[in-house]
């Protein structure tokens, strides 16, 4: 019975260790998994987390874009995409409830010029103050 308590203990700490969930991204700490570049802005942050819970942090959505793109981590073990809510730098958000946003005016690290948005309000107001345009999702994975 003792033996079966510890098996069953050490279970639930193995599981939890493995958590599959994102964290926050940390300014000045935290290196682009892409370029190396520190974080500097994280309104430009993005983030995937594998199925094994490994995170990988980009300093710009171009970085991670790229790394997708160059296959540097197999699709199959990419679990979440997430992007940092411009206006909302400490909120993180899945790539498929994310509004992605294009501009010239935009100055993100890498000049990749995409930023994410958690509504279409937002969109509106950024549209008429930077004159750019929206992307699918669908079409800015690789």
């Amino acid at each position: 019975m003792k033996s079966t308590s510890i098996l069953i203990i050490s279970f639930t700490f193995l599981l939890a260790a493995c958590s599959v969930k994102p964290r926050p991204i940390q300014e000045g700490v935290d290196s682009c998994s892409f370029c190396k570049m520190t974080v500097m802005d994280k309104k430009y942050a993005t983030e995937i987390v594998s199925t094994t819970g490994k995170v990988y942090v980009f300093d710009d959505a171009h970085c991670m874009h790229t790394f997708l793109e160059q296959d540097m981590m197999a699709k199959k073990d990419v679990k979440l995409v997430l992007l940092t809510d411009y206006n909302h730098p400490d909120n993180l958000l899945l790539i498929e409830d994310a509004i992605l946003f294009t501009s010239d005016h935009l100055k993100t690290p890498m000049n990749g010029k995409i930023i994410a948005l958690s509504d279409s309000n937002a969109l509106n107001s950024l549209m008429q103050s930077m004159q750019g345009k929206s992307i699918p999702v669908h079409n800015w994975l690789p």
